[in-house]
């Protein structure tokens, strides 16, 4: 685990410095096995140059290749997905910063929650709900905890 001391990255209490990378769309790919070789192939690459952090999305809800399909409910394929991206970033010593939600819709994001908020009857006026309303928190929350609970089993 990378700690912080003061303006100092540390690991194992000595300096990390590091080259990164963004590649959002590594877990959708890591859930179809017909793409699933080119998850492989941007890490050995990232690898091969020097690069050692990568930021990667660890959420796609509500749509198309849905981690979360609704509030709570996942789809364990997808997850496997996620495994198989973290498993990945191990093997060829990359760490990983995983986003877990975001402000715009690709992804679906906040506007996903608030939409599912919505669709559950509450009154809402803005994506910027998703930082106010106690139910659309719970719902971040709750998977929250379920993602942690998955990358622990």
């Amino acid at each position: 685990m990378v700690k912080k001391k003061g303006n100092q990255f540390l690991v194992n209490g000595r300096p990390f410095y590091f080259n990164g990378f963004n590649t959002y769309w590594l877990m959708v790919f890591a859930s179809e096995q017909s793409t699933r070789a080119k998850v492989s192939e941007v890490f050995q690459q990232a690898s091969s140059v020097g690069l050692s952090v990568c930021r990667t999305w660890a959420f796609n809800d509500g749509q198309y290749q849905a981690l979360q399909k609704s509030p709570s409910i996942y789809d364990e394929n997808v997850f496997k997905g996620l495994d198989f991206v973290v498993s990945e970033a191990k093997k060829y010593d990359i760490r990983l910063i995983l986003s877990l939600v975001n402000n715009w819709n690709d992804y679906s994001g906040k506007a996903q929650y608030v939409k599912w908020g919505k669709d559950a009857g509450l009154n809402l006026s803005s994506n910027d709900d998703f930082f106010s309303d106690s139910t659309l928190k719970t719902y971040y929350k709750n998977h929250i905890k379920e993602a942690n609970h998955k990358s622990i089993d």
